[in-house]
Formats: structure tokens, sequence, C-alpha cells
């Protein structure tokens, strides 16, 4: 049975983003499902609403305590909203009856937009699932949910588990070292403005190319192409001071049995000597293959969980007051996360839908908002969709993807957000 009050501590993971959050870096994070109809708002809304208590870690708002911030149970009424022209952008929960996500439509698209301090991509892609089920169920549809549809089924106490304290181990503790990684330069949208460009593809002939060409996983594919594109088109990193790193998410829950819809996932790294002047795109994959297979142990990642998990439990940090909390996290942020990373890769995988929810759904959006560049990938019915954003105007990276994908054989299907003029307008 649920508590009707309850309050727990922000994870792991989630501490340190209502720190670091603002304009130009939201940790906001967005899924979306393009129905086969018209979406119907006060439906929609409904839907949220039924829904909500059966998601305690969702309901919540945030709070803050005199050492740390906590979640709290938020029962206010949540409000849909038409979906705004800017992607993941930073939002006050104050104006948002306390809650931490959004959810919009527009035509036939839903979309969930999640801070990041409440879940990750698992978590959320969860909730829009059962949002959209209970959205159809209220327009009268008679669909079987399978198994699949997580509000069609018993709240368990494992979903707001923070699992990264629970899989903690003091003897697996190891100081973690990382060096600066280099940053894209050049000129940035105005207001925020992050361009989005989307690119879908037959998942079989992808699927064909990645395993019989290459003998790897799509993945392991897109890191060493997003890598050469980016060492192929910008001129200041080859001989550079810092090598380019590339983080990719890894979701934890199958390492550790877990079933949490909180934050469970920890980043691996591609990375690329600067100094290496001979690049090839087959040397690159080489070298990602190598670092994926090294970091993808499950004793590795259990060390570096106890080791982020050490930091938190340290007696100095845990009397220090919030407010001070506060500085040291956004100190901390720029000397040792945002500065160790160059951008980022994270691949939902497969969208697994009930059979009868299936035939409603014809397309689905995984988007986030990154500093340089972020590369998302998804997949459904028989295509995969990778999605690049960026603030920055130059689009010399993603045009060369593209025309790799091309050369490759691939057939693409191309949509943006970026319209003719906004280099001018913002």
């Amino acid at each position: 049975m649920k508590k009707q009050k309850y309050w727990y501590k922000l994870d792991n993971a989630g501490k340190i983003f209502p720190a670091v959050s603002q304009d130009e870096r939201s940790n906001v994070f967005r899924l979306s499902f393009y129905l086969n109809e018209t979406v119907q708002p006060n439906i929609l809304e409904e839907a949220v609403n039924k829904i909500l208590p059966r998601f305690e870690t969702f309901a919540v708002q945030l709070k803050n305590g005199l050492f740390w911030n906590y979640f709290a149970a938020n029962a206010k009424h949540f409000v849909v909203e038409p979906e705004p022209a800017q992607v993941c952008r930073y939002f006050k929960a104050v104006h948002n009856h306390g809650y931490l996500f959004k959810v919009y439509y527009l035509d036939n698209k839903i979309t969930l937009e999640t801070f990041h301090a409440i879940s990750d991509g698992t978590g959320a892609m969860h909730f829009l699932k059962s949002i959209v089920f209970n959205y159809f169920k209220l327009r009268g549809e008679k669909i079987d949910h399978d198994g699949k549809i997580l509000s069609e089924k018993p709240y368990s106490k494992k979903e707001s588990e923070d699992t990264f304290v629970s899989n903690y181990d003091k003897s697996k503790v190891r100081n973690l070292k990382e060096e600066k990684a280099y940053h894209f330069n050049g000129e940035r949208f105005a207001n925020h403005f992050v361009l989005m460009l989307k690119i879908k593809m037959d998942t079989s002939s992808l699927i064909t190319l990645v395993k019989q060409k290459y003998q790897c996983t799509i993945t392991q594919f897109v890191t060493a192409l997003l890598a050469y594109s980016i060492f192929q088109e910008s001129v200041d990193l080859i001989g550079g001071k810092k090598p380019l790193k590339i983080f990719i998410p890894v979701n934890l829950r199958p390492y550790f049995d877990s079933v949490t819809l909180r934050n469970f996932s920890l980043y691996i790294k591609g990375t690329f000597d600067q100094k290496k002047t001979d690049w090839t795109f087959e040397s690159m994959l080489e070298v990602t293959k190598e670092q994926y297979k090294d970091q993808l142990d499950k004793e590795k990642l259990h060390s570096r969980i106890s080791s982020l998990v050490s930091f938190e439990k340290n007696f100095f940090l845990r009397v220090m007051p919030l407010v001070l909390k506060t500085i040291a996290f956004k100190i901390g942020y720029n000397i040792l996360g945002e500065s160790i990373s160059s951008c980022s890769i994270s691949n939902l995988g497969v969208v697994d839908l009930p059979e009868g929810l299936s035939e409603k759904i014809i397309d689905a959006d995984f988007v986030n908002a990154g500093y340089g560049i972020a590369m998302t990938l998804i997949s459904m019915k028989n295509h995969t969709n990778l999605i690049l954003s960026s603030p920055l105007k130059d689009l010399s990276i993603m045009n060369h993807m593209i025309q790799f994908l091309v050369k490759e054989g691939l057939d693409l299907t191309l949509d943006t957000n970026y319209r003719e003029g906004y280099d001018e307008i913002l």
C-alpha cells in the first residue's frame, strides 16, 4: 500500500542538478510519442493526473532542508501545456505547481520533458508510456497492457529506491581522476535556442551495416562516427592540449537487478587522443570497441558507484549547510563536471509497447540538450531516430555525419526545428 505522504533524499546522481541548472544548462531531456490522431488536451491532462499518484518519484516537489535538498509529496493538480518552440528549456518548478516535469501537446504529439534530478531516460519512458496508455483508455479504447505498462501494475517500493546507495560497498571505493576535455568553440544561438536535427533510418539496414561491415554495436558505431566527424571538422582540436571525450550513459538496472524509476546510470567514455593526426573512422571504431569492453565491466561499474556515493558520505560535506553545498557544487561541477566531457551520446534502445498501443503510436523522439553537441537514439517499429542537438550555429559536424551515413548506403529522412533566418534572428 502506498503512503499518502512521503519524502526522500535526492539520489546520488540527482543531487547536483538543482545547484547547477540554469537557462544555458537546463539538465532537461525530452521524450515524445506521435499518435495516429490529434491529441485532445483535456483528456491528456486527465490521464496525467489519474496516474500521478501511482508514480511517487514524479509526484514530488523540491524542498530545501538545512543540509540537503529533498523531495516531498506533491498532490497539486497538474496542467498540460501547448508545446513551445524551444526544446528542453529550463523551467522553474514554482511556475509548474511545484512539479519537475512538463507534459506538452502539439497536433498529434505528446511530449514529456523531465528535469534530470528526478529520473533518467528509462524511468521517464515508463512514465510516458503510462500517460499515453491511460490517455487512450480515457478515450474509450480497449487495449491490453501486456505487462508492459507500469501504471497497470501494483506499486513497488523498489521503484523509489536510491540504487546507488543500496549498492554502495566501502571496500570498492577508488580515487576517481579525470583530465579536462576539449570543448567546442563557436557562435551560439541567442535566447538559449537549441537546434535539433532528426535523422530517421531503417533499423534493419543500420543493423546490417554495423554487424556485417563493422562487427560492432549501434552505439559503438555512432560513437566512432561522432568522434570522426568532430576531428574532421574541428580545426582547433588536433594538436590541442585536451583530448576529445564523449560521455555515454549506461543503464545500470540490468547489471544490478534494479527496477528503480530514479536515476540509475553511469557514464562510460570514448576518449580520443588530440595529438594523433592520422585518425580514420576504422581506427576510431577499434579504440571505441576496446574502451567499451574495458569499461562495461560490472566490477568496475560497482567501484565507480561506491566511489561516487562515498563522496556524499564525507563527514565535512554532510555537515556543510545547504547554502554552502550549493556553492561548492557549482564550483565542483565547473571544475570536474562539464569540463571533463566534450559531448554525449545516449541510446534509449527500442521502445517496447503493448501491441494495441503500438498500433496507435507512429513515431518517438528522444532529445537531450547538451552544451556542445548531444546525440540521442531511439528505435521503434522498423526505424531508428538519431537526433543531434546543439546551441551552436556551426552545422559542419552534423553535415559530415549525414554525408558519411549516405555514403554507407543508408536512406535518411531529415527533420529539424531550424528555419532559414534563425542564424540572423537569434
